[in-house]
């Protein structure tokens, strides 16, 4: 679910594609309209207004009603975008299957190579108040990045699960880490 700046409602579903709620009247948008698939990740919005959509088999922006799409490259077939955002500086980022990408353009750079996660996937992403970027990954652990600057916090770390689902950092600068198995992690 999520409120865009205007003030509607979106919400992604399973399996119904995205629907928008605006006043009185609501709208769906499914794969008829451009979605790669009516399994909804996650939506955001971005500073001039679209929205990013994250679905199974790709992502899709969305102007003016109308739908881009951008299906990663990925030789082993793994297309779900599980999160996408724009950071301060007008980057999109996409945690994928396949590892952490952005988007230039229409073409896609890999930031952290999924090779090395066959066994994970990048599957949420968080801007920091300084302008890193925290990656959260299905078994790899928590992934901060600032430039060349990379770090990998894991269990080992004092992370309660490798397995982070969800990451939001409060008006304090407290990440908070929202983990399969674990619980609910804060990092300052």
């Amino acid at each position: 679910v999520f409120q865009d700046s205007r003030g509607r409602l979106w919400v992604g579903f399973h399996d119904a594609g995205l629907m928008l709620f605006a006043g009185d009247k609501s709208v769906v948008y499914t794969t008829r309209d451009g979605l790669p698939n009516n399994e909804v990740y996650s939506i955001r919005e971005m500073g001039n207004g679209d929205l990013l959509i994250s679905a199974r088999g790709g992502m899709v922006r969305m102007h003016d009603g109308r739908f881009t799409r951008f299906i990663p490259p990925d030789p082993l077939a793994r297309l779900n975008v599980f999160d996408a955002m724009e950071d301060w500086t007008g980057k999109i980022w996409l945690a994928t299957s396949g590892g952490l990408l952005q988007l230039r353009g229409h073409d896609f750079v890999k930031v952290m190579d999924g090779a090395a996660m066959l066994t994970s996937a990048v599957v949420t992403l968080c801007e920091g108040q300084d302008g890193a970027l925290w990656a959260g990954t299905l078994g790899k652990g928590l992934w901060f990045i600032k430039g060349d600057n990379r770090r990998l916090y894991t269990t080992a770390d004092g992370l309660a699960s490798d397995q982070v689902r969800s990451l939001h950092q409060d008006q304090d600068g407290t990440l908070w880490i929202a983990t399969f198995g674990g619980g609910l992690d804060s990092l300052r």
